[in-house]
């Protein structure tokens, strides 16, 4: 499960964000901190191996402009117009429209295509551009973290980096590969050093993602924090603490129990998690349907967020009862994410 919790983190982050999962046309090195290492033991060839690791793709090519919807053209035919032959202009245009692209459209353009019309070549190559430049500048934040040298500066240039709105989907796609990097690195040297660099990106990850989690709707950043949280017993707690009326009664140094005044209250409702967890199902059958994950991937992804909304029925059911409302509310939001009457749902298919 631990895989499939840190690629729905991801995906979930990069679609509440930019509504898209993008994946690097120029496959870039990953960065190393060398000075958090002080002896590093891997050889050459490794070291090129481990530069040739990408994140999980599908082997199908999305980006054949045959292969485009007719809305899905009309936004390339817009954008091509709009920009009059002017490159510069059109690069203006694409970084304006990118939050609003679909996963799937975006997935096509970044594929590499030949023989394509000139409306779709000059928009394939503004978009790359944009989002090449993107990555470079996710890379350079991530570098400035890696050399911030002690934990206190580290947590301020997150928390920085997060007011400047600099923890886009970029940075994390950027972080994500240098986990994977760190984690193979670690599985195949076993040296401290390999291991102190993975536990360092794991600190950032953890950091990143409660900064952005402030900013994002409370069913969607409960959802988050649950899917990175691997222990089922904190899970639980979180559950608990997110979903169930929190205590309005506190106990006094002498042992006497004092009612507050103001009702108990519940701080992420149900519906609001429950609309998390089917917009999460269908932004990963999205990404699925876009050629950026395999079946199997998705599949694993969709497990996990099924987990999560297994674990929190029984945190209702133990708190409000079998036979409540709440109960009965609950499972009837998630009857259609998870048994979808029809094939043609968008919680199988996708939007």
């Amino acid at each position: 499960m631990r895989v499939s919790i840190t690629l729905v983190s991801a995906v979930l982050l990069a679609l509440e964000n930019t509504s898209a999962w993008l994946t690097p046309h120029v496959s870039p090195s990953p960065i190393r901190a060398r000075s958090w290492e002080t002896s590093p033991t891997c050889s050459r060839t490794k070291q090129e191996q481990r530069r040739n690791r990408r994140l999980l793709m599908a082997d199908v090519d999305t980006g054949d402009d045959s292969t485009l919807a007719d809305e899905e053209w009309s936004v390339i035919a817009n954008l091509y117009q709009q920009a009059a032959g002017n490159p510069s202009t059109l690069s203006k245009l694409v970084l304006e429209a990118l939050p609003t692209l679909n996963p799937s459209l975006i997935m096509k353009l970044r594929g590499a295509i030949l023989d394509s019309r000139d409306e779709f070549v000059a928009v394939q190559n503004a978009l790359n551009s944009v989002l090449d430049a993107r990555l470079a500048g996710a890379r350079d934040v991530l570098f400035e973290f890696l050399n911030a040298g002690e934990i206190r500066k580290l947590d301020s240039l997150i928390g920085k980096a997060a007011r400047d709105g600099k923890l886009d989907v970029a940075f994390f796609q950027v972080l994500n590969m240098n986990l994977q990097d760190a984690s193979q690195e670690q599985a195949d040297d076993g040296d401290e050093n390999t291991a102190n660099r993975f536990q360092i990106l794991q600190h950032i990850y953890t950091r990143c993602q409660e900064e952005v989690e402030k900013t994002i709707p409370p069913g969607v950043a409960l959802l988050n924090k649950l899917l990175r949280t691997d222990s089922p017993s904190i899970r639980s707690n979180q559950l608990v603490h997110y979903l169930c009326p929190q205590s309005n009664v506190i106990t006094a140094p002498d042992g006497k129990e004092v009612k507050l005044e103001g009702r108990e209250k519940i701080l992420v409702s149900h519906a609001d998690f429950v609309g998390a967890i089917g917009n999460a199902v269908i932004q990963i059958r999205n990404v699925e349907k876009a050629g950026a994950a395999n079946r199997e991937v998705s599949a694993n992804m969709v497990e996990a967020v099924r987990t999560v909304a297994k674990e929190a029925r029984v945190t209702i059911a133990d708190k409000f009862g079998v036979e409540s409302k709440e109960l009965q509310d609950f499972e009837a939001g998630l009857m259609p994410v998870f048994r979808p009457s029809s094939p043609e749902s968008s919680y199988i298919k996708g939007e």
